[in-house]
This record gives C-alpha cells, structure tokens and sequence, in this order.
C-alpha cells in the first residue's frame, strides 16, 4: 500500500496532464488504490485535479463508471448476498451446519459481512457524482453517467437499511466526516433512495449505449424496477403499481423459458452483473456439489412449498443423492466452471408481475392480482390450472408470498427481507428453527472493526456492544 501512495503521488504531480492513455492508467492505479479502503479507514487522497481529469473525459469517465460495476460483483456475487440471506432465512442450509452461524442466526460482529464492500462502492458514486458535478462534459454525456452512479448508490443504501437496519448515510467524499458518521434512520436513508432514483430516471434514457446490447449496465427501464421495489418496501401501493406496470408494459421484456431465464441477456432480464470468460458465478460454487457431502441444499420447507408439477422445482432446483439421502440443491446458476452461460441477476421481469399482484392486492383488485400471479405460475411453473380470486387481502398475500418463494428463493435477499417487511419473520423462522431463532436477528450486527473505529456507531440490539 506505501508503494502503491508513493506512485500515486508520482503520478499526481508529475502525468496529470498527459493524454488520454496516461489518463486511463492513472484511473487504473486509482482503482486500484480504492480497492485497498475501507468505509471509515480511507484516505483522504486529496487529488481533486486528478479526478477533475478523469470526469473531463467521456472514456474515463466511463471506466469509473464501469469500475463501480466490477465492485458491485465482487461485493454481491463473491460475497454471495443471495446466498448467505437465504441461509440467514429458511431457503437453504448446509449439510452440516454446526457452527454456522449464518444458518443458525447467531451471528457476531467479527463474522465476515457485506458491510465495508457495499461502503466502497458508494464511496466510488459519491466520487463520480461530485465528479462529474464538476466536469466539462457536455449534459448528453455526463447525465447518463450521473444516473448510474446514483442508481447504484441508491441499490446499495437499499440492501444496508434492508440487511442493518439504520446504517451511515454517506453521501459526499469527505472521509472525515463518513469516519464518525452516526447511523441514520431508516425513513431518512429511504427517502435519500428515491431522491437518487428519480433523479437517475430523468438522467437515463431507455438504452444504455455503454452495454454494448448487453443488459449489464443501468437505463430507465432499470430504474423504474427499482423505484417499483422501493415503494413496494415502503407500502406506496399507488407508485409501486405505477413503476411495475410501466416495466411490464414497456414491451422491452419478455418472460423467458424457465430453462432460459437466468442466462446471459435472457429476454426476462431487467439488469445483470455481467461475468467475464475467466470468472465463475460464486453462488454456483456454493449450491453445486462436486462429489461426497452435498455443500449447500434447499431447506425441506422451501421443496415443500413447491405444487406437484411445478417445474421450477425439477428445472431450478436438482437432486443428489448422498448415503441414502435424496437432497435438492438450487440449480439456477447451472455451473461452477468459468465461463458461465448465465449472468447474475439482479432485476428481472418476473419481479415486476409480482411487485403489480401486490400492489393491486392491497388495493382490493384481487383478479387482477391472481391473473398476475397465474400469469407466472403457468410459463414458469408450467402449471396450467389457475388459482381463484381471492377473497381478501390476507387470502391474496398468502398467494403471493406463496409465489415469490417459489419463483425468487435464493435471489438477492428476496425472501429474507420478505420476511421481515411483512412482519411474519418471527412466526415462520421460530417453526423453521426452533430454539435457534430470536428476533434480534432479523437484523444482522454491524461490523466490530468499524464500531471500534467510530465511537457514534452503535451496535444493533442482540449482539455484543
């Protein structure tokens, strides 16, 4: 790390003000140097020209950009935040789960978590976005850019309130105030959500013309799926209703096969983080067996809430045998080499058809709510009888908490934060483990390190202070 300030330092006074290539090595070492900070450790690099340089360029620009993009998969994929959620819920548990302390919802604040990755990646938004604040770029081209760093800044705060509860609301660079930064309410970092997201939906058009026809980077259409799952959080039925049907009627998505869904740019995918020829999806790793104990399988509630003939059991889902024992693992990522036929997924359509069911639901258009829910039972579920109407809202919400489980387990913290939005984490966790669970632990703890570093975080209840 001293080596690598002493080059930062070189380059700082000395290659500011080469061409292009030189500005795109710099950004390299820049990364590079971000990728050894933490969220209350970093150092204040104080090289405003150097950035001033790098957002004066619509290529290095674009690198930031993508660059935040890259952490984002090493944060969610390698960390596997669908994974460790679903253990932390009732989707998954390993073979053997003495001692693990996910599974068994008896975390500590020392246990590794997606804390300090979430961190940097919004230290590299706020970067951006003050950045490109300041940047000769012309509006056509810096406002898209804009949108994506606020997009992801916004994501991230979104899986923190969901994971931590009140969390740190960092929206600047100054390291010196995010390192005694108290935690903010979660009403308040909600609020600061959707100001990003509707600001990146007037700064982003319909197509990103930095995916290369790829659907890997942020556009308007990613924007409203998410503005539809935030306001879904936030009970706003009326604008969770709004963005979901604007997505679903945009016509640039199309429910794929259930054997297709999860591939690279599958016509149902809304956004992914894309995976290079030399990488594998880690999830993969973490659910496929190689050979004698299976690693990770599906909890038996999880295969029990599938219907006979329901084919995203026998399609999502596969079975090992083991001693005897005939065990289901998720097989959504289909394998654990390199070079995978799939991206992760992040936002896809059948979210939306779901986030519409719950809104119109709660607002006692039951028809339409089961149409929805019928509409996905039958092209993903391949089950061809529908469900009738229900007969009120708690009728209608046990359907669709029903199909979320069965469509979205394992993806992204859906079922996890399900749980705990809707009130039920403690009545269904305390059957699934009994004597295991405690309430406390619908949140998980904040990491020690950063507790010791700053006096005005405090621990979440539950977990040693």
């Amino acid at each position: 790390m001293k080596n690598l300030k002493q080059k930062y330092r070189a380059l700082k006074f000395g290659r500011i003000v080469r061409p292009l290539a030189s500005l795109l090595g710099v950004l390299a070492l820049l990364a590079w140097v971000s990728g050894c900070k933490k969220f209350v450790t970093v150092d204040q690099l104080n090289d405003k020209l150097l950035s001033t340089q790098v957002f004066n360029s619509e290529a290095t620009a674009n690198n930031a950009i993508a660059g935040i993009y890259t952490s984002a998969n090493q944060t969610f994929t390698s960390n596997s935040l669908g994974y460790l959620a679903g253990l932390s819920a009732d989707e998954v548990v390993r073979y053997n789960s003495v001692g693990d302390n996910f599974y068994n919802n008896n975390l500590l604040p020392t246990d590794p978590l997606p804390w300090d990755g979430i961190y940097k990646i919004i230290y590299q938004c706020n970067d951006a976005i003050e950045g490109l604040a300041k940047s000769s770029l012309t509006d056509t081209k810096r406002n898209p850019l804009l949108g994506e760093a606020k997009f992801m800044r916004a994501l991230c705060n979104f899986y923190l309130v969901n994971l931590y509860g009140d969390v740190p609301l960092i929206i600047s660079t100054d390291v010196n105030a995010s390192a005694k930064a108290p935690r903010t309410n979660v009403a308040v970092v909600y609020s600061q959500i959707i100001s990003d997201l509707l600001d990146a939906q007037t700064q982003l058009s319909t197509v990103n013309s930095y995916a290369g026809g790829e659907r890997i980077r942020a556009n308007q259409w990613v924007v409203k799926a998410m503005l539809a799952r935030v306001y879904l959080y936030q009970k706003d039925w009326v604008n969770a209703l709004k963005y979901a049907d604007d997505v679903i009627k945009s016509n640039a998505f199309v429910l794929s096969q259930t054997a297709d869904v999860f591939k690279k740019n599958s016509s149902e995918t809304i956004l992914q983080l894309a995976i290079n020829s030399a990488q594998f999806i880690y999830e993969a790793i973490s659910y496929l067996p190689s050979s004698g104990v299976p690693g990770t399988v599906c909890t038996n509630s999880l295969i029990g809430a599938f219907e006979i003939g329901d084919q995203r059991k026998s399609i999502w889902t596969k079975t090992f045998l083991y001693s005897g024992t005939t065990y289901n693992y998720p097989y959504k990522y289909t394998t654990s080499s390199v070079n995978p036929p799939e991206y992760y997924m992040l936002f896809r359509l059948a979210e939306q058809y779901l986030i519409r069911a719950e809104a119109k639901a709660m607002q006692n258009d039951f028809e339409a709510a089961i149409n929805d829910v019928n509409l996905l039972r039958q092209k993903h579920g391949g089950l061809n009888t529908p469900l009738g109407i229900p007969a009120n809202q708690q009728a209608a919400m046990q359907v669709i908490m029903h199909e979320r489980r069965v469509e979205l387990f394992t993806e992204e913290a859906h079922r996890w934060f399900d749980l705990k939005r809707t009130g039920t984490v403690d009545a269904v966790m305390s059957v699934e483990k009994p004597g295991k669970w405690k309430g406390t632990a619908a949140l998980w703890p904040i990491p020690l390190s950063d507790i010791l570093k700053n006096n005005n975080l405090k621990q979440n209840p539950g977990y040693p202070q």
